[in-house]
């Protein structure tokens, strides 16, 4: 979906990249095979073929910041299929624990060598190592919660390559709840999303409201014990569902010139992984 995305040069919006792909120009390598003025008379065809060889020098070398920061922040999801594999799912679990590092608790992060997860007091301080070199964060609002958190927490952690710009599940819908409340569609049922027993009735405000009275303090332990399990399982539905939905919005597009070039991406289940998971909670 990247190489059909013309959204690249002041003035070309969604409309203008619309008329392109009804005219059959449906990739980048269509529009600089086409006649000049294809796009727009004068300068405006010229700038668009500029920011389109500057987009597929960027892709070439792999660079996910660039690209990031020449699209809309609305269409960074066209971006996951191109740089899914050098990604990392992320999320973040705050607190007021004694050990906390900047209000973290734990990280989890899902990569390419699959699930682990880091906690305040073991080895949350090698966060800035293990980020460097992912192509990009995938976080489910990261932008306003996650990322900045950890910025505060790891001062230097764009020199380690923490990415500037992190993408949201791909156009999915936020309802109350979260995370959470987008597994417990019906549309999704098929995707078998469900959390294990013990962690059905835990959601973010829980763990972060039950240390402020004295049934939460005395429910600690119980919490932490928690707390790592349901952060692993915040990544590994965050990679479905990404995948999921970057799909459905490949789906919406019309365009005959884009169809017959996109395709959808695999969506991952979650039993791939369940084994890794139960291997790092013994481990803690």
């Amino acid at each position: 979906m990247l190489a059909s995305t013309f959204q690249l040069a002041p003035g070309f919006g969604p409309r203008r990249e619309q008329r392109l792909w009804g005219q059959g120009i449906g990739c980048w390598t269509d529009l600089l095979d086409a006649p000049a003025g294809v796009s727009s008379p004068g300068a405006g065809d010229a700038a668009l073929r500029a920011a389109v060889a500057e987009a597929q020098d960027a892709l070439a070398r792999g660079d996910a910041d660039r690209l990031a920061g020449m699209l809309p922040s609305g269409e960074h999801w066209r971006m996951f299929a191109d740089f899914a594999d050098g990604a990392a799912y992320l999320d973040i679990e705050t607190g007021d624990d004694d050990v906390a590092c900047a209000g973290i608790s734990a990280i989890g992060i899902f990569d390419r060598a699959g699930p682990r997860i880091l906690l305040a007091g073991r080895d949350l301080q090698l966060f800035p190592q293990v980020a460097r070199g992912y192509s990009m964060l995938l976080t489910f609002n990261g932008l306003s919660f996650d990322v900045p958190i950890l910025r505060r927490a790891f001062p230097g952690v764009e020199a380690a390559g923490l990415p500037r710009r992190s993408a949201p599940p791909a156009g999915a819908r936020r309802p109350p709840g979260g995370l959470k409340a987008i597994e417990r569609e019906r549309a999704l049922h098929n995707l078998r999303l469900a959390r294990p027993p013990h962690l059905a009735r835990i959601d973010g405000w829980t763990r972060r409201d039950c240390g402020a009275s004295a049934a939460g303090r005395a429910a600690t332990s119980t919490r932490f014990a928690c707390s790592p399990s349901y952060n692993l399982h915040d990544v590994i539905h965050l990679r479905t569902l990404i995948a999921y939905a970057y799909n459905a919005l490949v789906d919406k597009v019309q365009a005959p010139a884009v169809r017959a070039r996109v395709r959808a991406v695999p969506v991952p289940t979650r039993g791939d992984v369940l084994y890794d998971v139960s291997k790092i909670l013994l481990s803690l």
